[in-house]
């Protein structure tokens, strides 16, 4: 009896516990990306952020903010020489642009400034990344939603204000 009595009371807790990180938790899920709002310490909107993670353990990032699309992959497996620019060669589909990436330890990142290939990332089935040691794929199932998605959520909270319901409007 004492047993099922804390299986039990375990089972409501740990109910408790996942509705409450569902509840914190503001990401929208379009296909097997991520997307949500980031705010600073201040509660201030910063930028838009959609994510997935392939099978290799690699999390793929595509952030809208004010300077625009970014990209970001990382993983733990990484090793590379933080401050360093590396080459590599985009491609969405059959549409390919030439880079240098920034890294830190386990990250690039670079700002998406082609139009024209962040077009192609919405109607490609795949993002390969071509380095000199390794092609990196990622599939782009659901991009087109979730990149549209992703804008609009970048929309939606820079001209949002923040708001007191409960004080007298500033004039």
């Amino acid at each position: 009896m004492r047993f099922i009595s804390t299986a039990l009371l375990l089972i409501i807790v740990a109910d408790g516990a996942y509705a409450q990180t569902a509840k914190n938790t503001r990401a929208i899920a379009i296909g097997p990306w991520e997307i949500e709002a980031s705010f600073t310490k201040n509660r201030k909107f910063d930028r838009c952020v959609m994510r997935r993670t392939i099978e290799e353990g690699i999390e793929t990032q595509f952030t809208r903010g004010a300077g625009g699309l970014s990209l970001m992959m990382s993983s733990p497996r990484w090793r590379l020489e933080k401050g360093k620019k590396y080459p590599v060669e985009f491609f969405a589909g059959s549409l390919g642009w030439k880079a240098k990436v920034s890294a830190s330890s386990e990250e690039i990142r670079i700002a998406l400034t082609d139009q024209h290939f962040n077009e192609a990332l919405k109607s490609a089935d795949l993002l390969e990344v071509r380095a000199a040691g390794s092609t990196l794929k990622v599939p782009l199932d659901k991009s087109a939603a979730a990149l549209a998605r992703l804008e609009s959520c970048f929309e939606t909270n820079s001209k949002s204000t923040q708001t007191n319901p409960f004080i007298v409007p500033k004039p």
